[in-house]
This record gives structure tokens, sequence and C-alpha cells, in this order.
């Protein structure tokens, strides 16, 4: 059985509703890129994250949880 899913696709596309509804449906934990990638300002998707901090902070999510459903891309992760 797949424990791990990641879901790619353009900004606007529906992988966030998908990975919800997966999450709900499936019973695994969701993550989306975007949560790590910005942080939280009160403009929202203005200041990235540390590349450092965002790739600690999504590993160490992800290896919490054997069930997860990734929404959102990595690339160019370590180059914003």
């Amino acid at each position: 059985m797949i424990n791990r899913i990641h879901i790619l696709g353009a900004s606007g596309s529906g992988t966030t509703t998908l990975g919800k509804a997966l999450e709900e449906r499936l019973g695994y934990r969701h993550f989306d890129t975007d949560d790590y990638f910005w942080l939280p300002t009160e403009d929202p998707f203005t200041v990235h994250r540390p590349v450092k901090e965002r790739l600690e902070l999504l590993t160490k999510d992800l290896a919490r949880h054997e069930k997860w459903v990734l929404t959102g891309s990595l690339c160019g992760w370590a180059m914003a």
C-alpha cells in the first residue's frame, strides 16, 4: 500500500484541495510546501523562509508520520 503521496501542479490547480480531501478520506497527514517555503506574514506569500530552515522543518514533519500527502512543488527550493 502507498504510504506517501506527493501531488504537483501549477498554482491554483487544486493540489492543496486534493491533498486535504485525501487526508480526510485516507487518514493520511497532509502537508503543503507553501507552509514551509513562505514565512507567515500579514501579507501572505511575500517573504521566503531561509532554505535550511524550510528543509529542516519539512524533513522533521515528514519523518514523524508514516503516511502523508505532500502538496506543492519543491523544485527550485535551493535557489530561492
